[in-house]
């Protein structure tokens, strides 16, 4: 068989495989917001713009993790305004995550966060991984 064939054949599986490969990637868009408000109005503004993006991006392409820390923890306490709407989000696979040095600040324990919302060690430095993991800020709020 000609040698040269048979590189050719290999180099086009080799290629194919790559092409393979980088469409197995997990999703498409990753996007981070970072909530330090306690304002309900910043709250919503965020919330309708978590429901703008999963509307713009099918579910299979797009992660989405909100990061709560400062005074943006009260967004994911129990009780709070928001709490039927991020139960609604976590449905969609958005994933909710608190800051504990906030949340040890503040006094408040794992059992006070609304069900599914996940305590991170520092918010700043999920923010931080994540943005050096390629995913996109958003600074939620105003």
């Amino acid at each position: 068989m000609n040698w040269k064939k048979i590189l050719s054949v290999t180099c086009v599986l080799f290629i194919g495989c790559l092409g393979l490969a980088a469409s197995a990637q997990t999703k498409t868009h990753r996007v981070v917001f970072a909530l330090t408000s306690p304002d309900g109005a910043d709250w919503k503004l965020t919330l309708g713009n978590i429901r703008n993006l999963l509307a713009a991006f099918p579910p299979e392409t797009a992660e989405v993790e909100v990061v709560a820390y400062g005074p943006g923890l009260s967004f994911v306490l129990k009780r709070s305004a928001s709490e039927v709407e991020i139960q609604g989000l976590e449905a969609k696979h958005v994933r909710f995550v608190a800051c504990e040095n906030s949340m040890r600040m503040q006094h408040i324990s794992a059992a006070d966060l609304v069900s599914g919302v996940e305590p991170v060690p520092s918010g700043v430095v999920e923010v931080v991984t994540r943005q050096e993991q390629g995913w996109s800020y958003i600074k939620a709020g105003r």
